[in-house]
C-alpha cells in the first residue's frame, strides 16, 4: 500500500492541525488510494486496505476506509458493521461505493471500493490512547493495512507505539495531529492473539543523583589513599627495623633469631 506525506502551511503556527479536515482527507485518499491502484496493475497484489479516522473533538468522528481492488459492497458493508461492535461504538454506514479513480493527468485507473461512515467518540483524546484493536479484529483476514487517526487539537498521546509478536507487528509513525500505523497480520487463524496495549507510555529513564556517585567515589578514593598511607608506613617502619635492631623489643629480637634458626 503506498501513502504519501500531506503538506502543512508553514505560516500557520507549529503543534496545530492546521489544514481544514476536508481538505486533509481528500489529500489523503487521493494520495493513498492512487498509490495502491497503480501498485495494483501488477497481478497476484494481496488485498489490502487503508483506515482513516477523523477527530475534530465536535460531534461525531468519521470512519473511512478504502481497499487496493475491489471488494463485494455487501460484504464491505459488514466489515463495518463488524468494526463498530468490535469498538463498542454507535456508527452510522453513509455510503459504500467502486469507483474508477482518476489521477491530477486524468488517468483512469483501475476500479476500488470504498465506504464511509461516522460514529460517537471513536477516540476518547481525554484518555491519551487511541483504540487499535477493533481495527486489528475487523481487518483480521488481511496480512497488511495502514491505519490513519487525525486528531484535531491538544491530545496528550500515550497511547500503542509498537508492538510485535508471533500474531503481528505493529509499528506507528507519528507526526503532529497525525498517527500513522502500519500493520501486518501474521497468523490467521482463530488462536491469533490480537490483542495489544491501549496504554504504551514511554519509560523515562532517570540517572542517580550526582551526589550519590559523586559519595561514592570520594568513598573509593579515600580508602585508597588510606591503603597507600598503611604500605607506606609499613615500608618505613620495616627500614628503620633493619637499620637499628639493637633498638627493637626483645620478644622481636627472640622471633627473629628463631626464624633465623
Amino acid at each position: 500500500m503506498s501513502s504519501c506525506a500531506v503538506g502543512k502551511d508553514e505560516s500557520e503556527p507549529r503543534g496545530r492541525f492546521q489544514p481544514p479536515m476536508h481538505l486533509m482527507w481528500l489529500v489523503l485518499v487521493a494520495c493513498l488510494l492512487t498509490g495502491a491502484t497503480t501498485a495494483q496493475e501488477s497481478q497476484n497484489i494481496p488485498l489490502q486496505a487503508t483506515i482513516v479516522v477523523i477527530s475534530t473533538g465536535m460531534g461525531e468522528d468519521r470512519v473511512t476506509f478504502a481497499f487496493n481492488t475491489t471488494v463485494p459492497e455487501k460484504e464491505a458493508a459488514e466489515r463495518f458493521q463488524r468494526l463498530m461492535e468490535y469498538g463498542g461504538w454507535q456508527g452510522k454506514l453513509l455510503r459504500v461505493r467502486t469507483e474508477r479513480p482518476r489521477t491530477e493527468a486524468g488517468t483512469t485507473l483501475s476500479p476500488i471500493t470504498d465506504v464511509i461512515g461516522r460514529a460517537e467518540r471513536v477516540i476518547d483524546r481525554s484518555s491519551g490512547g487511541l483504540p487499535v484493536e477493533p481495527f486489528l479484529r475487523a481487518f483480521s483476514d488481511l496480512a497488511y493495512f495502514e491505519l490513519y487517526f487525525f486528531v484535531q487539537g491538544e491530545m496528550p498521546f500515550q497511547g500503542l507505539r509498537e508492538w510485535s509478536t508471533p500474531d503481528l507487528q505493529i509499528k506507528l509513525i507519528q507526526t503532529p495531529g497525525v498517527y500513522r500505523y502500519q500493520v501486518r497480520i501474521l497468523r490467521h487463524t482463530p488462536e491469533a492473539d490480537l490483542r495489544v496495549p491501549f496504554l504504551q507510555p514511554v519509560q523515562v529513564q532517570t540517572a542517580p543523583p550526582q551526589r550519590k556517585e559523586v559519595a561514592k567515589g570520594w568513598r573509593i578514593a579515600g580508602w585508597a589513599l588510606i591503603s597507600l598511607a598503611l604500605g607506606g608506613m609499613a615500608y618505613l617502619v620495616m627500614r628503620w627495623a633493619t637499620r637499628h635492631p639493637s633498638r627493637l623489643p626483645a620478644s622481636v629480637k627472640r622471633r627473629e633469631s628463631t626464624r633465623e634458626g
